[in-house]
């Protein structure tokens, strides 16, 4: 039979290099589906059909070499250990390869005006705003930042006011106003 491209001939491939090639395809599958979730979420959709199309090649040759393959079991794990993998990898370039921006949003009870003052300093946007909780007063702080800096602000403003709360936000699109 004919096998249009791309085709392994699985059978043909020594028993030590199928775990391998099986892994590495389910990996890179999974980097590049969680890469195109995030273009997608992030408006990108030439970036998401490439991902996806690539992915999808990727994919059903991995399937493919598992479906012929399927008796022997550390096939099967390579092929699992492979989609973990992805997830992982996928995540850690998620910054690198699709930057975007972060809202910070502080919430503090003794230290509000300490910490914009801190971020100021270190260059950073701080809105200030107060308000009222369960507790008393509260004063909110609002920062955006490139993703890439949102832990280090973590890091600053837990370093001002260890009581603070954090949330973290993903800003899909950023126009105009104070950036970095």
């Amino acid at each position: 039979m004919n096998v249009p491209f791309p085709a392994i001939d699985w059978g043909s491939l020594s028993p030590g290099l199928v775990p391998a090639l099986l892994f590495s395809l389910r990996a890179a599958d999974l980097t590049l589906a969680t890469l195109r979730t995030l273009a997608v979420t992030r408006g990108r959709p030439l970036l998401a059909w490439v991902l996806g199309f690539i992915e999808s090649v990727l994919f059903l040759l991995g399937a493919a070499g598992l479906l012929a393959t399927l008796t022997i079991p550390l096939n099967l794990l390579a092929y699992g250990a492979g989609f973990a993998t992805g997830n992982v990898i996928g995540l850690s370039l998620e910054g690198r390869v699709l930057p975007t921006h972060a809202l910070l949003r502080i919430y503090s009870t003794a230290q509000g005006p300490a910490i914009a003052e801190a971020l100021r300093r270190e260059g950073w946007g701080a809105t200030e705003t107060f308000g009222r909780g369960l507790g008393g007063s509260v004063e909110l702080i609002i920062c955006f930042a490139p993703r890439r800096d949102a832990n280090r602000l973590r890091d600053r403003v837990v370093s001002v006011d260890p009581e603070a709360v954090i949330t973290l936000e993903n800003v899909r699109s950023l126009l105009g106003g104070w950036r970095p």
